[in-house]
């Protein structure tokens, strides 16, 4: 399994110059999240317009670029939703405005972006099957 580096997932949604990064940015999207942002975008993009979109998706990065240099800033699943999960691996999650963001550390020391979560969906639900599945996945 590959996962776009941000800048070729900006290249794809939009074409502002702004969102495209360069690979060393410190976190890498597992394609289910990949997905989610484009899903994210073109649902900004409708309902407020590109600029909009191009905005939130830019500050949205800017948010993944701060928790990979910041760990601080990570926070861990609670138990109970480890369990539910049964992962063995460390999940986190941190809020960017109306998103959750599910990561995990990587063993380059990047971060991997696992999901992007509404924060008005059922997340257990949401969540419990792809958490599981994909939080043990390799992500280059």
């Amino acid at each position: 399994m590959t996962a776009r580096t941000v800048s070729e997932q900006s290249n794809r949604t939009t074409s502002s110059s702004a969102i495209r990064r360069a690979s060393m940015t410190g976190y890498l999207f597992h394609p289910i999240a990949d997905a989610e942002q484009d899903e994210i975008f073109l649902f900004m993009r409708e309902r407020w317009g590109q600029r909009q979109a191009e905005t939130y998706i830019r500050e949205l990065h800017a948010h993944l670029e701060l928790l990979a240099a910041s760990r601080g800033l990570w926070r861990a699943l609670p138990n109970r939703v480890g369990i539910l999960i049964r992962s063995d691996v460390t999940l986190y999650v941190s809020r960017h405005q109306r998103h959750y963001i599910f990561f995990r550390e990587l063993p380059s020391g990047s971060i991997g972006i696992l999901r992007l979560v509404d924060v008005r969906r059922d997340m257990p639900r949401k969540l419990r099957a792809d958490l599981a599945r994909i939080a043990r996945e390799v992500i280059e």
